[in-house]
């Protein structure tokens, strides 16, 4: 075995759940590593005094038959310890879960010096889309018999260890000695595992040591356009285009909006990453990046000068060193890294690697809702300069301009965040605690707490509000200064008029305060129409039905964008078929079943994941299967046929290669929360909510839930929805006559014409005269970032 010259012992428990001391241990397993040969396994199940949750039965296949007559682990600690020596370096995959669950069990092991596995492979492995063990193991091959149990997961720990180590081996002296001396400043056990790195006998870089590169879409058939997506309506007034599900409409956007010199077409999409992944950028558009996925250099060299590193901050300077990163996307970031990325060396709007991306703007800029949004309010915003007549704003997705209106207006904080930025300064870490102590006395033990003026004017909150003011008066690292200013906007009682504003704890843990605007119409017509001519891509069918972000005196045209390919989407109402029954008799290759909620999924989970394994299907469970990326790689990875449950909203934000899903089936129509703060809260002012912002929402959700499904279906992919209410209830009628309307959308002549439906008239423009010019490019600065060297 090629593993470090250290004693290792491999651990790993299986849990009724995940908070120590409320839920037990009822396995744990370890191997001992003593000059990389096996001296010591161990395996053992416990009695517990509760109830093994139905979820973890089906998990692990450890049923409570099984825990019968088993000793509890408090017997057994003396053994347990004993088989864990008091030497070894300990090893696990997300091990730190582990020593707190044993820790809640009375075996403290917290002080001994430990490594992540997960961590490490996240360094060596940049081509991999998840870290998760049962994900890691199926691509590496590794021995992970029986899966999901204590042993099993040790042995395929131990040789990805093995696989770490091995390419760990391979960099050449230069990396070498960078890595020794990053890993010398870490936590103790990382120390001591990079500490017996060998002597380095390669002379270049690993080929492993790169990001993999996006593939560029290929080129697509270019189609004419409607002249009117590019002509500029006046101020005050919007103009609104209506698309097709086809999945192309933005490629074709961008191809022709290069090509219009006499304007400057700032076009923002609702997830700049995902649409860079997707489309093929023109020659001629400037991307730019949101300053929170930005490098910020000056923070980033006082990282690098830190004489101590957590375990999350060590293996995070690593990438940086290794990868020299300008972006999230160019380094393989995991884990707990993502705060100490968010607290400590993100960008801000002020850092002058952002505003850097406005200088020699070309014809079009290509950002993100949240961005354009955010310098609208902000006049002294880099970009406001170039906002001047030439500009023509044009909103992708804009049926989720309320949704991500909400975030960019709004005042956040969140504790994990702040806490992670204030790592290291005991007079912040003291503010972050009372942060803390002031919510959960507020909140009152409720997952979403409303606040009012009453609940501002507390000595608890002045008193908050006094710390934090006093504490903006130092100079602060950029996120906690952004995170204490927000906090302080939220606690004024004077602010909380016509906004929304909640505590919220999420269900793994995260405490956040929001305050956000009731009207983001009025906010719109405000900062956006009343200032800059705009044009905004709305689902087809929506332009009646957009009242959440179109004031009713704002004056509109409207025009209908035809389709530019066969879309030939087959889609059918059918009420009697259920999830039950999908499960049941599950269709060939790949299927998406939307359901409404994570306790239908896991219910699903339950009953159904041992039934498809005899039967050799993949079951794969949103919640119950790991992250979003996790969810995606193991979605790709699973043979067919394979079914993936998940709600709606996380459907939205999913990215998979075209011609991947074979089927999608919706459960139940997604309709939004009600008890959602914002949504609860904007409903109250619409004489008939339902009809007037609960369907509409619900109607612009589906179009976005179709062409989601579009980008990566396969040539037979059908979408099927199984709701019994559209054939049941009054407002069916409306919904099926909706959904049914894109079940045949054919392209229309090679150069279609377009009649515009005018909501309310205003005085036309002339169409902007089009001729070619040479196309712009961002260099790439020759200083490169080397913070170790």
């Amino acid at each position: 075995m090629k593993l470090p010259s250290i004693p290792l012992v491999v651990l790993d428990t299986e849990t009724t759940g995940f908070v120590p001391r409320a839920n037990r241990v009822i396995e744990f397993a370890s191997i001992r590593v003593e000059d990389s040969e096996i001296v010591d396994t161990y395996e053992q199940l416990f009695a517990i005094p509760t109830a093994i949750p139905e979820p973890v039965q089906v998990l692990t296949h450890i049923r409570p038959t099984d825990l019968e007559g088993k000793p509890g682990i408090e017997d057994l600690r003396e053994e347990i310890l004993a088989h864990i020596g008091t030497k070894g370096l300990i090893v696990g995959q997300n091990v730190s879960f582990d020593l707190k669950m044993l820790k809640g069990e009375g075996i403290d092991l917290t002080e001994r010096p430990w490594i992540d596995t997960s961590m490490l492979a996240s360094l060596v492995f940049p081509e991999l889309a998840s870290y998760s063990l049962g994900y890691v193991s199926a691509v590496l091959k590794l021995n992970h018999e029986p899966v999901h149990r204590a042993l099993g997961d040790v042995r395929a720990t131990l040789e990805l260890l093995e696989r770490c180590w091995e390419r760990l081996t391979e960099l050449p002296p230069e990396l070498h000695e960078i890595t020794r001396r990053v890993m010398e400043a870490s936590s103790p056990g990382y120390r001591a595992l990079f500490s017996v790195l060998p002597t380095p006998s390669a002379t270049e870089p690993p080929r492993w040591l790169s990001m993999p590169q996006v593939k560029t879409p290929a080129q697509q058939t270019r189609y004419d356009l409607v002249p009117a997506v590019f002509e500029k309506p006046e101020r005050g007034a919007v103009r609104l285009v209506e698309e097709p599900l086809d999945p192309s409409s933005l490629q074709q956007i961008l191809d022709h909006a290069v090509e219009d010199s006499s304007t400057v077409h700032w076009i923002a999409v609702k997830n700049l990453d995902a649409t860079i992944s997707r489309l093929r950028i023109p020659d001629g558009v400037r991307v730019i990046v949101s300053p929170s996925r930005l490098l910020d250099f000056d923070a980033a060299k006082q990282f690098a000068q830190q004489e101590q590193y957590t375990a999350d901050e060590g293996t995070l300077a690593l990438k940086l060193a290794w990868y020299e990163p300008r972006s999230r996307r160019e380094l393989p970031l995991h884990g707990e890294e993502d705060a100490v990325w968010n607290g400590r060396l993100a960008c801000t709007a002020d850092s002058p690697r952002y505003r850097e991306q406005f200088l020699d703007l070309p014809s079009v800029v290509l950002l993100d809702h949240w961005q354009l949004l955010s310098f609208l309010q902000d006049p002294q915003h880099v970009a406001n300069e170039h906002l001047d007549d030439r500009a023509h704003i044009i909103i992708d997705d804009a049926s989720m301009l309320e949704d991500t209106a909400t975030k960019a207006y709004g005042w956040h904080c969140t504790l994990d965040n702040l806490r992670a930025a204030a790592e290291g300064d005991d007079r912040l870490m003291a503010i972050v605690d009372l942060v803390q102590l002031w919510i959960e006395k507020t909140r009152a033990g409720q997952d979403v707490h409303f606040l009012d003026a009453s609940h501002l004017q507390t000595g608890e909150t002045r008193n908050l509000r006094s710390h934090l003011e006093e504490a903006l008066l130092d100079a602060l690292p950029t996120l906690v200064s952004q995170s204490f200013t927000h906090l302080c906007e939220i606690l004024r009682p004077e602010a909380a008029r016509g906004r929304i504003v909640w505590i919220e704890e999420r269900t793994d843990g995260t405490q956040s305060v929001h305050s956000v605007p009731e009207r983001i119409d009025r906010l719109l017509s405000s900062l956006l129409y009343n200032q800059h001519p705009t044009t905004l891509l709305i689902p087809h069918g929506s332009a009646r039905t957009l009242k959440a972000i179109l004031p009713e005196e704002l004056a509109t045209t409207t025009y209908t964008l035809p389709p530019h390919a066969d879309i030939d989407l087959p889609i059918s109402i059918d009420p009697q078929r259920t999830a039950e029954s999908i499960l049941e008799h599950p269709p060939e290759g790949k299927t998406i079943v939307l359901l409404p909620s994570r306790r239908l999924i896991e219910g699903f989970f339950v009953t159904a994941t041992e039934k498809l394994e005899k039967k050799g299907v993949s079951l794969i469970c949103q919640n119950l299967s790991g992250g979003l990326q996790r969810l995606q790689a193991e979605f790709l990875a699973a043979k067919s046929p394979c079914v993936w449950l998940l709600t709606p909203w996380t459907y939205e934000g999913i990215s998979l290669p075209p011609d991947t899903v074979d089927a999608l089936f919706v459960a139940s129509m997604p309709f939004d929360i009600p008890s959602a703060p914002a949504f609860a809260r904007r409903s109250e002012r619409f004489a008939n909510a339902f009809e007037e912002y609960a369907l509409p929402r619900l109607e612009h959700r589906l179009f976005r839930l179709l062409r989601t499904f579009c980008r990566h279906r396969t040539s037979v992919g059908i979408v099927s929805f199984l709701d019994e209410r559209l054939v049941k209830k009054s407002y069916g009628d409306r919904l099926r006559a909706y959904v049914e309307s894109f079940s045949a959308e054919t392209p229309p002549a090679p150069k279609p014409a377009s009649t515009p439906a005018t909501t309310k008239p205003h005085k036309k423009r002339s169409p902007a005269i089009k001729k070619e010019r040479p196309r712009a490019t961002t260099a790439k600065p020759d200083n490169q970032l080397s913070l170790f060297s």
